[in-house]
């Protein structure tokens, strides 16, 4: 038999993971996990929440392989909270890990969506100028937390295709919403390097900007990054002044 206890963070689990759902494209995996108990949930608080997310589709049809967001000392409406609403009276701040596969950076960075700024790129080749177009471009997450970029690039005025390689450390933008590549190093392709990997550098910080992982009341602020063999792994605070409501 259920005590009111697991009643009440049963019914606040599935009711927020409802509401949650409804701000994401898609997800393999959501769920909700709300620790409370009834003399806490009678003063209008959550002892804390937790959002768990697997292969979750976001904005600009980015993919993430997993979210976790951690909020602790939640204060909330206590007769809203007892219909299973979570409805915040005072914003908190919490943990939030993004982890992101190669494989999905590559479809981003290959995507239509994101993929104009790479097209009809103007530049000097030789002293003379040319047009570029990216065809292909493959993301590699480096065990030794680099990042190497390949694009295969094709000049309009020969129709010849040239390839592009260099590797890149990337580290946290100085205002915590983004991460940028520096310390570039050619492998090849370096004569066509300039305004190319302008061009790519600038496609990966859209791709990887925390507003694209952001719901509406939960905003983002990076402070760590990590790069693993096929995998980026970002840490951030959530600054979080709404909960989503079905």
């Amino acid at each position: 038999m259920l005590t009111l206890e697991r009643l009440g963070e049963e019914t606040l689990n599935r009711i927020a993971t409802l509401a949650l759902s409804s701000q994401i494209d898609d997800a393999r995996k959501l769920d909700v996990r709300v620790k409370t108990d009834p003399s806490l949930l009678a003063k209008g608080q959550l002892e804390s929440l937790a959002i768990y997310g697997e292969g979750l589709i976001m904005e600009q049809n980015i993919r993430l392989q997993e979210m976790v967001i951690r909020l602790e000392t939640i204060a909330v409406a206590p007769f809203k909270a007892l219909t299973g609403n979570i409805v915040l009276t005072q914003p908190t701040e919490g943990t939030a890990r993004i982890v992101i596969a190669q494989a999905d950076l590559n479809r981003a960075f290959n995507s239509d969506v994101l993929g104009t700024q790479l097209r009809s790129l103007q530049v000097q080749v030789d002293g003379k100028p040319q047009t570029l177009n990216v065809k292909q471009v493959n993301c590699r997450l480096l065990a030794e937390g680099r990042v190497c970029l390949d694009a295969d690039v094709r000049l309009s005025q020969s129709d010849e295709t040239q390839r592009v390689s260099f590797t890149t450390t990337p580290k946290v933008s100085n205002d915590g919403r983004s991460v940028v590549l520096e310390k570039v190093e050619y492998v090849q392709g370096k004569e066509l390097s300039a305004e190319l990997t302008q061009a790519l550098v600038a496609k990966a910080g859209k791709i990887l900007h925390l507003s694209h992982f952001e719901m509406p009341g939960i905003s983002l602020r990076m402070h760590h990054l990590e790069v693993k063999d096929g995998q980026l792994t970002l840490q951030a605070v959530a600054h979080v002044t709404q909960f989503p409501s079905v």
